[in-house]
């Protein structure tokens, strides 16, 4: 079986390249193969573009660093902690700053359904800001995800959920490119065409389809 750390790596390097993971700023976690109940996470404090297996932290379901582990878990842990935690179909999730999707967020202007891969991901949570690291933002953040994937933190950035790591990169990268999408229909003084309603609707009601 493949190492999950090192699938972690590579979808780091890739939001690292695409400028939605920053040099010390978002973080990835995956549950563990060998115990489910807890997750490998991205090490606090170190530069996200050259990150290896051996030095991701090892964290339990509150977040807490396991015992002679080695690296200190993300300031985030208690986000990725909670979310994993209260839903148990979820395999690993993605927080980043990507910046359009930052920018819709911030202008509360709307994610709306304007292509098919928008439509499947059904509503986006959103919560206004709430200080990183604590636990009323990953308690936030839980209320807010529900049963979806996705919610857009104001002042923040992104956070996904999904049943794989490849999944929750896709993820991502919908949204900010949606997210990109929609901001520039609006800076030009257009508002963005939406799918026809009963597409949108056939298509939400396939959510699962997409994590």
């Amino acid at each position: 079986m493949a190492d999950v750390r090192q699938e972690m790596c590579e979808v780091v390097e890739e939001l690292y390249r695409l400028s939605l993971i920053t040099a010390t700023g978002g973080n990835v976690s995956a549950r563990c193969q060998d115990d489910p109940g807890s997750a490998w996470i991205t090490p606090r404090g170190l530069f996200k573009g050259a990150l290896s297996p051996q030095i991701m932290a090892r964290m339990d379901n509150r977040g807490r660093p396991f015992a002679g582990s080695g690296s200190t878990p993300s300031s985030e842990s208690k986000i990725h902690a909670a979310i994993l935690s209260a839903r148990p179909d979820l395999q690993a999730v993605v927080h980043c700053h990507p910046p359009h999707a930052t920018v819709l967020v911030n202008s509360d202007l709307p994610f709306l359904p304007i292509s098919t891969e928008a439509a499947f991901l059904a509503e986006i949570g959103r919560i206004p800001f709430v200080m990183p690291g604590t636990d009323e933002l990953a308690e936030a953040i839980v209320d807010a995800l529900g049963k979806g994937w996705a919610v857009l933190m104001q002042n923040h950035g992104l956070i996904v959920g999904a049943r794989s790591l490849r999944r929750a990169a896709d993820i991502t990268q919908i949204v900010e490119r949606t997210a990109e999408i929609i901001v520039g229909c609006y800076a030009v003084g257009r508002p963005p065409p939406v799918l026809p309603e009963a597409l949108v609707k056939e298509l939400a009601a396939k959510t699962d389809l997409m994590a």
